[in-house]
């Protein structure tokens, strides 16, 4: 079958939705489908290959668009330059559908339904966020696409409240690629490649340190539970992987407040994708940290990659209790804390560090079923 990807940002990114992309495109690619990758020329990508980028092979082609970006461009306002530059990517996407065909589209972007529907192609619209407007419009659209995938059952509940067509939904939380983790290095080995303290637990955070942004996801509530832990007498070592670069010195600062020196955390910031492997190998107890917030992002949204990472690796994980991640793990194989309470975060990190083994068995049950392929085969079989 021919599937044609259209995402709207470009491609490859730093962000953590292209990794998602090159997975999704790369496991429906391996269930021996013709996949193409539709991307618009916005903002500069990186210079090397996204499949290197990524650490994939180049299992499915790359298309780049021709279109105004706005987004580069000095004479549009910031403040319009995403809705000019997505009219001018949906003239574009109405041109190479005029002359190209596909079995099947796949989108994870309702900005673009307007220009995919007109193409009569069925749709597979893959949600990671709801809309805050026009809602009638946006049930509208998705009522006509062939399949919707929500990431919780939470998106899901409120997608039918708002008259969405139960029979087109389906809840698929992200994936792993688990082949990524086999035959990793001894954390000794891997703390000697990075450089980390071999006589202390490393307490590790692999990923973003804001998502959309601005929005924090819980690495202040790490720095302040590892000073109670030093307070404590437990001088755990704190290694956060990950960016953007302002925010790797805003995170620093309170580090410094709390009495955090270079020798008890360090912010190792943005790493290539294909060592994210190594780094995760290094850690001897990794977390997923939340702050106390009824955002829709937490109590909605959020399918971490991270935590999916950290199962197929087979660290002691301390996880943040939040709805949408009961959806994947329980107290079976994750130490819970409280989201937003430093003192509940520094008491998982104790727990993971005293009684590390989880339900081996369960964990391994978890990463099998979220791999991308599996999860990429289910719902291709739902849409045909």
């Amino acid at each position: 079958m021919r599937i044609t990807y259209v995402t709207h940002t470009r491609f490859p990114t730093e962000k953590a939705h292209g990794y998602q992309v090159a997975q999704v495109c790369h496991a429906m690619a391996a269930l021996d489908h013709e996949v193409t990758l539709v991307t618009p020329t916005v903002g500069v990508a990186p210079a090397e290959s996204a499949f290197r980028f990524y650490g994939i092979p180049e299992s499915f082609s790359i298309l780049r668009l021709q279109q105004f970006d706005a987004l580069s461009s000095s004479f549009v306002p910031g403040q319009l330059a995403f809705a000019v530059a997505m009219i001018s990517y949906r003239y574009a996407l109405k041109k190479y559908f005029a002359s190209s065909r596909a079995d099947l589209l796949y989108v994870r972007s309702p900005v673009l339904l307007p220009a995919l529907l007109a193409t009569k192609i069925p749709i597979i619209l893959e949600l990671h966020t709801l809309p805050r407007f026009f809602r009638q419009r946006f049930v509208r659209m998705t009522n006509r696409c062939r399949l919707v995938i929500c990431l919780t059952r939470a998106m899901r509940e409120e997608l039918l409240s708002w008259g969405c067509d139960a029979r087109k939904i389906l809840v698929e939380a992200d994936g792993v690629d688990h082949e990524r983790f086999y035959n990793l290095p001894p954390a000794n080995l891997a703390k000697q490649d990075w450089s980390l303290p071999q006589d202390r637990t490393v307490v590790g955070y692999i990923g973003s340190l804001v998502t959309r942004d601005t929005l924090e996801k819980g690495v202040a509530e790490l720095i302040d539970a590892v000073a109670l832990l030093h307070k404590a007498g437990s001088p755990v070592f704190c290694w956060i992987v990950g960016g953007p670069g302002p925010w790797v010195k805003t995170y620093k600062r309170r580090a410094e407040e709390q009495g955090l020196t270079a020798n008890d955390i360090r912010f190792q910031g943005m790493i290539p994708v294909r060592k994210v492997p190594s780094a995760i190998a290094a850690c001897d107890v990794c977390v997923y940290p939340a702050p106390k917030s009824k955002h829709p992002y937490f109590l909605r949204d959020t399918s971490p990659l991270k935590l999916f990472e950290y199962l197929a690796a087979r660290k002691p994980i301390v996880c943040a209790d939040l709805p949408p991640i009961r959806d994947v793990v329980n107290e079976r194989v994750v130490h819970f804390c409280a989201p937003g309470d430093p003192a509940s975060l520094a008491q998982g990190i104790t727990s993971a560090i005293e009684y590390p083994l989880k339900s081996a068995e369960e964990r391994a049950n978890i990463v099998h079923r979220h791999s991308w392929n599996q999860r990429m085969e289910r719902i291709l079989t739902e849409a045909i």
